[in-house]
């Protein structure tokens, strides 16, 4: 049994997570943190990956061995793409599958440049190996490395999730199932047999109506009997629905919409113009309301 995935050579593999990780910004760190506390979930092999979110949203994610990659999500595609930036996801995935093919170089004979210097060092990793019993009799080796940054609060958190994945890994070699036999499981399963993808909340709500084309266009603020309160205005067919909430509540939002914007980002004045579905229905006031966010590529 192997638990190999097909990559690019380490080299280039090192080369393209690094450019990948100058793309992503602040998305890296949150990445790595929902990992860790499995917001955000890896399947695939290289070159092709299904990232999942917490609330059960799946974006296809393709990288290439030059670091490029690119993400189904509407923050890619509406967002950030332009720019030269990557999502979450894609970090995720570049996580996953270029990571751990990254070798640390000998400390005493670094890569040497064409005029006989040493060049810069590669970053390190460390490596934790675990031998797992599949059978009773035979046994398969599961290994995960990380970079080593030199910031120890980083590498810290970098080495609880990498005890975190090798137990994963761990579990799923003793399963015997490797995970190129889980790729694209929900492409493969015919329709009538598929299970579906857990979206809960989007089956309960179409019962009481169906996604419709809006747009968020702002974050705003007015006043209220509880002080000032911020909300998302959002334009649905024409009428301006606001949405209410504490910064990370309206960042709920977006997330489900398909859009990461940090709560630290979300303050009055924040242009946005981000196309999604959203689900209305009747308050008790009489008003419109918004009672889901759906992403527009979902």
């Amino acid at each position: 049994m192997s638990l190999a995935i097909q990559a690019p050579n380490p080299q280039s593999a090192s080369l393209a997570l690094s450019i990948l990780q100058s793309k992503a910004g602040n998305r890296w760190g949150r990445a790595v943190e929902e990992m860790k506390t499995k917001r955000l979930h890896v399947e695939g092999d290289f070159p092709e990956f299904v990232v999942t979110n917490k609330s059960g949203t799946g974006y296809k994610v393709r990288l290439d061995p030059h670091g490029n990659g690119s993400c189904t999500c509407p923050d890619f595609q509406v967002r950030i793409a332009q720019e030269g930036r990557i999502c979450k996801h894609i970090a995720a995935a570049a996580m996953i599958a270029l990571a751990p093919q990254v070798q640390a170089p000998s400390p005493t004979n670094g890569p040497m440049t064409n005029g006989g210097q040493t060049a810069e060092v590669s970053p390190l990793v460390f490596r934790i190996r675990r031998n797992v019993q599949t059978d009773g009799k035979g046994g398969v080796q599961v290994e995960v490395q990380a970079r080593i940054t030199n910031d120890e609060a980083q590498d810290r958190e970098t080495a609880s999730y990498a005890y975190d994945l090798l137990d994963r890994l761990a579990s799923l070699a003793a399963k015997n199932t490797a995970p190129s036999e889980t790729n694209f499981a929900r492409e493969a399963v015919p329709p009538s047999t598929a299970k579906p993808m857990p979206i809960k909340s989007r089956t309960a709500s179409t019962t009481e109506g169906n996604p419709v084309p809006a747009v968020i266009t702002k974050v705003d603020r007015t006043k209220t009997r509880q002080g000032e309160s911020l909300f998302l205005k959002v334009d649905v067919g024409g009428e301006t629905v606001p949405v209410f909430g504490r910064p990370e509540e309206l960042a709920e939002r977006l997330e489900a919409s398909g859009y990461d914007i940090p709560a630290s980002e979300i303050q009055a004045g924040l242009q946005l113009n981000l196309p999604c579905l959203v689900v209305t229905g009747q308050g008790s006031s009489g008003y419109k309301i918004i009672q889901e966010f759906l992403p527009e590529a979902a």
